[in-house]
């Protein structure tokens, strides 16, 4: 997964079905109250130490000698790579009078404009991945229109 400050768990809105949200640049919560929701971004990695089983092999290119390496530990990090693909989900984009900004999401359409209308604190208008607008969503959580 691409960098991602944010990986919010949106719980299942009756009846739509929940998902993941990636906020790329920790921007939703000024769009909306996330408190309610799980961040799944752990910081850090995790020190893993491996063991080395005892093994033979050639020093260097084409050498006609084997070298004995004993069994050792290995220390590593895991955790902590991050692809340089895409983020998965479909792209959503929510527009203030002052900001205007993209996210990514696993969760249905339906579910992300049904918890918006629950917690959102301005007003604002989501857009689907296609562009398509919806009702504009008050800071008071009504949708007008």
């Amino acid at each position: 997964m691409a960098a991602s400050t944010n990986v919010y768990v949106l719980p299942d809105q009756t009846p739509y079905e929940g998902g993941k949200i990636y906020d790329r640049f920790g921007n939703l919560e000024y769009f909306a109250d996330v408190a309610g929701l799980a961040d799944e971004v752990s910081s850090g990695g995790t020190d893993s130490v491996f063991e080395v089983k005892a093994h033979s092999r050639k020093p260097y290119l084409n050498s006609k000698v084997e070298i004995s390496i004993p069994k050792h530990d290995r220390n590593v990090v895991t955790g902590v790579r991050q692809s340089k693909g895409a983020l998965p989900g479909k792209r959503f984009t929510l527009q203030s009078a002052l900001e205007k900004r993209d996210f990514t999401t696993t969760a249905t359409m339906s579910a992300v404009y049904t918890w918006l209308k629950t917690t959102a604190k301005v007003d604002l208008t989501f857009y689907s991945n296609n562009g398509t607008p919806y009702d504009p969503i008050t800071a008071t959580g009504e949708a007008v229109g």
